[in-house]
């Protein structure tokens, strides 16, 4: 839900609302413009600057199927809410048939977002004004052949609405006082776990940072560069004058990998199992510009970034240590959740590393799942 600067959400009837970040916030509204009638009411807003070009196109694989005969498109693009760029495809029946932007995420940094239609699916909801039924939306680009990006653009959702009214809006929804009154502080809590070994908690996600004789490794750089530059101080102050040497990344999920970048820029190797390689050094830790929300990795580049030793990848185990301490660090699976998750083990202060296995937070089920069976398959051998 939205009301000028508030953002919040409930998870079902009856259910308390949850304020969403004001850098979340401020990209919910854009939604309002990503589709035809609100497209037009953007470009006739002052400061929208319509520009037009056209092409030819061979249509999309996924929504057209193959295609040999081109289609001239005219493409319209305009500037919202004075920073984003908004472009629209329009086809020869004068239909919107795509429509995208760019926001900023953490990993993949001024992200593809995009709304595609079919002339099929729009329909007539009065005065001769047509809406489309069917959505079908990506974040990433849409790149199946993965030639210029392994994510190959998400399926963020789609299906076909069954009902479409225009103007059948109550009045604005009421900003809840929890949502108002709401803030976002960085904290970072420590707990200490051991001798030279500390949780930094305080937000949804958590690290941990391990001292060994002369350097630092963490356990998950998650969330943002925000929280994360926010834990690399508290490292600082705990473990003065040693080097974050590692950092062990648990697994590619957006919410456990948007700090990576920030730990390659203040020289952190990365521990990550193999089969996310690929993926991070095509997408994520690379040169490409980052305008919507510059990072450090952006603004202070380094001179190498993937040609000096930034990586160790673990197909089974791998193991950390300066003769005293031991972090063992092993690949978990099979997994519905993930493919290519590692957790980490000390052995001396029998303290386990791990992330999205098991939920803490609540009870867990009656039966157990099959990740959890493999969790504990795993932790057997230990």
């Amino acid at each position: 839900m939205l009301n000028g600067n508030y953002g919040w959400y409930m998870d079902g009837p009856g259910s308390k609302p949850v304020a969403v970040p004001p850098g979340i916030a401020e990209i919910w509204p854009i939604e309002l413009y990503l589709n035809p009638p609100g497209f037009l009411k953007a470009a006739a807003m002052p400061g929208a600057n319509p520009k037009a070009v056209w092409r030819w196109e061979l249509g999309e694989m996924g929504r057209d199927g193959p295609t040999t005969a081109p289609e001239k498109m005219t493409v319209v693009s305009i500037t919202v809410l004075g920073k984003y760029r908004v472009d629209a495809t329009i086809n020869k029946q004068n239909m919107l048939q795509r429509i995208h932007t760019w926001v900023p995420d953490p990993v993949l940094g001024d992200m593809n977002y995009e709304h595609e239609f079919t002339n099929e699916s729009y329909v007539d909801v009065g005065n001769g004004i047509k809406f489309p039924t069917g959505w079908h939306s990506h974040q990433g680009w849409d790149d199946n052949f993965q030639a210029q990006s392994i994510t190959a653009g998400h399926n963020a959702f789609g299906g076909t609405m069954k009902d479409v009214k225009p103007n059948v809006c109550p009045d604005p929804v009421t900003v809840p006082d929890s949502v108002r009154q709401a803030t976002f502080p960085v904290r970072v809590d420590t707990e200490k776990l051991a001798d030279g070994v500390y949780l930094l908690g305080g937000a949804s996600h958590n690290s941990v940072a391990v001292e060994f004789n002369n350097f630092v490794a963490v356990f998950e750089a998650p969330l943002d560069e925000k929280r994360n530059l926010a834990v690399i101080e508290e490292i600082v102050k705990l473990i003065p004058n040693k080097p974050i040497r590692f950092v062990v990344n648990s697994h590619q999920h957006f919410d456990h990998a948007g700090g990576l970048r920030t730990y390659m820029h203040i020289g952190a190797t990365i521990i990550t199992q193999w089969k996310n390689w690929e993926f991070y050094t095509h997408d994520v830790l690379n040169y490409t510009p980052r305008t919507l929300q510059p990072d450090m990795l952006t603004l202070w580049p380094p001179t190498e970034l993937a040609e000096g030793y930034q990586y160790e990848t673990v197909r089974e185990n791998y193991v950390l240590t300066d003769g005293t301490r031991i972090m063992n660090i092993y690949y978990v699976q099979p997994l519905q959740h993930v493919e290519g998750m590692l957790m980490a083990y000390l052995p001396k202060e029998r303290l386990l590393l791990e992330a999205d296995l098991v939920d803490t937070d609540r009870p867990l089920p009656a039966t157990p799942t099959a990740d959890i069976r493999s969790f504990y398959n795993e932790t057997r051998a230990l």
